[in-house]
């Protein structure tokens, strides 16, 4: 099976960018991403308080693959929009500029009206900037970061739907883009699982991203690391690869997103597959129009209807991954929100 070559996120070509212009320096610069370890990036242009960073998706890229996310240093003041992230002893603005998208709905991770940098880029710009020397001191610092053609590019993308307009997103909570091809990501899936049963388990976590994957070892501190199983959007094809390899217990971890897909009985639960049908909720018993995302169900809700409505969605996602299952695998479904605290 070839070998499938990761990439990195818009985040961390924003975060490389910036310490390069830091740093003024040219060629490449070395980043710490948030789960630890590194990841050196190659910078595509450099000119006085400012460089450009290619992002490189890897294999199976998105829309965004090879546009340049640019990142210019100024002491300008700050403004509403801005992001204020502490750094040491220094503040640091980071400013959303052109081609990056604005968010005008709620239940993102980002507040209506601020540009769509997400948190965890963030973070990783604030602490890639205090490892480069800023904030050694008290002192200001604002970082604007541009796509060029971003709004272009976003018109391939979710954010229209998502309520983003104007440009795309910096995402990326690990910083790198681990992609996939349905064949070869689905093998994978069944081999690990496999695996595992060859070797004496009998039970396994499956988890569809960073998130879901630390909330699921902290929650069930009794499974190896071998034995929680990365799946992305293949929830269909996980259970039934659990089912061959004839495991007696599995633990799903999702947030509502996937929650309600795994509900609406969605095999594959891409974005790009199957783009959150919310018209269906009336089927759970809410009317709302005009929603995307169940972050942004979440806003029109009262948290008390909001949490019956996750209730409901969760015993007919059981129900339905519990069919796949069969009888003689039993189905776990831990549902967390997005901090990670568990809902159920």
């Amino acid at each position: 099976m070839k070998e499938l070559r990761t990439g990195y996120t818009t985040g961390s070509a924003m975060t490389a960018a910036a310490v390069a212009a830091y740093r003024d320096v040219t060629g490449e610069v070395t980043i710490r991403l948030p789960g630890g370890g590194s990841l050196t990036v190659p910078v595509e242009r450099r000119w006085p308080g400012g460089a450009a960073v290619r992002k490189d998706g890897g294999d199976d890229p998105d829309v965004t693959h090879g546009c340049e996310i640019v990142a210019e240093l100024t002491n300008s003041g700050g403004c509403e929009a801005d992001f204020v992230e502490s750094c040491g002893a220094g503040v640091l603005l980071v400013r959303g500029g052109a081609g990056v998208g604005r968010v005008t709905r709620p239940g993102l991770a980002v507040a209506v009206g601020c540009p769509a940098i997400n948190p965890g880029p963030r973070r990783m710009l604030a602490e890639n900037l205090k490892l480069a020397g800023f904030g050694a001191k008290p002192e200001r610092l604002t970082v604007t970061v541009s796509v060029p053609g971003g709004e272009e590019l976003a018109k391939q993308t979710l954010n229209p739907a998502l309520g983003v307009v104007g440009g795309i997103s910096i995402l990326g909570h690990s910083g790198i883009v681990r992609p996939y091809s349905n064949a070869a990501y689905a093998e994978t899936i069944r081999l690990q699982l496999g695996s595992l049963a060859a070797c004496g388990g009998r039970i396994a976590a499956l988890v569809t991203g960073n998130r879901t994957t630390e909330t699921v070892c902290r929650d069930y501190p009794q499974l190896p690391a071998d034995a929680v199983i990365p799946i992305a959007d293949f929830i269909h094809v996980a259970i039934r690869a659990a089912v061959e390899a004839k495991l007696e217990r599995l633990v799903v971890g999702c947030m509502p997103g996937k929650l309600f897909k795994y509900a609406c009985g969605l095999e594959n639960t891409h974005a790009h597959r199957n783009r959150q049908e919310l018209s269906r909720l009336a089927e759970f018993g809410v009317e709302l129009s005009d929603v995307s995302t169940m972050g942004e169900v979440a806003a029109r809700m009262e948290p008390g209807e909001y949490r019956a409505l996750l209730d409901r969605l969760y015993d007919k996602a059981l129900e339905t991954l519990q069919q796949w299952a069969g009888a003689d695998l039993r189905i776990e479904l831990a549902l967390y929100d997005n901090e990670g605290g568990r809902i159920r």
